[in-house]
């Protein structure tokens, strides 16, 4: 019997608990997180970023492939412009050992010409295309390489023209066995135009030792003597300052910058 009375008591209970919850559920659902406002608000965040992050993607994509695009494009014009111009040179080249002796002498006249004008005018970079073509014909020609030194130097681009100058000096060397292959180019002077570029590059010891080697050629060529004056005081080298300023003053009394290197080398500090 007592059993039957706790049955029945649970399922009343049961049915008010059904019976509430039955009449509370549209209240429930009223209570959804989407409904509350600062849930709403974070999950709004949360989806303006993702579709900000989707986007900046593509974006990024986009410009990766026009990046792409723009950098195969560019290679593509480089490779292209680069081999036309080593076919260019292959067909000088060969037009070039196609010319007889007379023809190549004349042409190398010609392209000698055209240089000067064009450093005349100081059009450097085309003497320099017309001073290494005529070293493409004959590259023996020392004083081509000279005057492509010069046009380096006054381009103010000295590395250049210290490794054309050096390279000059060494052919110098290798045709002083014959005087006609000099063409009347004296090695003092190679030497002394390397000084003054290792003098712009700042390279004082290789300027100093370069104008000694003009020297010993010709110890009295006061261009020579300055420019070691110079060298001498800049070094705070008071013997051979002295030494250089008397051969200058014998050299080239007329001088009117000896009385102020004079006062120069007495105000050094020994």
């Amino acid at each position: 019997m007592l059993d039957i009375i706790a049955w029945a008591i649970f399922i009343f209970s049961l049915l008010v608990v059904i019976f509430i919850i039955i009449r509370k559920f549209p209240a429930m659902a009223i209570l959804n997180v989407d409904n509350i406002p600062g849930e709403k608000e974070a999950r709004f965040k949360e989806q303006i970023i993702r579709q900000r992050l989707e986007r900046d993607f593509s974006e990024f994509g986009l410009g990766m492939l026009r990046f792409r695009r723009r950098f195969g494009s560019f290679f593509s014009n480089l490779l292209k412009n680069h081999h036309q111009r080593l076919i260019k040179a292959r067909d000088d080249l060969r037009r070039q050992k196609k010319l007889s002796f007379t023809e190549k002498r004349e042409r190398i006249a010609s392209l000698f010409m055209q240089a000067k004008d064009a450093m005349s005018l100081d059009n450097y970079e085309d003497a320099e295309k017309k001073l290494i073509e005529i070293i493409s014909l004959d590259a023996k020609r020392l004083s081509a390489f000279l005057e492509l030194g010069e046009s380096y130097r006054l381009r103010k681009n000295f590395k250049d023209a210290k490794e054309t100058l050096a390279h000059a000096l060494k052919l110098a060397q290798q045709l002083s066995r014959d005087p006609e292959m000099l063409e009347g180019i004296v090695m003092a002077e190679i030497r002394f135009s390397l000084a003054w570029v290792c003098f712009e590059l700042g390279l004082m010891d290789e300027a100093l030792e370069y104008t000694r080697q003009a020297l010993d050629a010709e110890p009295n060529n006061p261009r020579y003597l300055d420019l070691i004056l110079d060298l001498s005081i800049m070094r705070k080298d008071k013997k051979l300052a002295l030494e250089s300023w008397k051969k200058l003053a014998a050299a080239n009394p007329e001088n009117n910058k000896l009385p102020e290197l004079r006062a120069k080398i007495d105000d050094l500090i020994v």
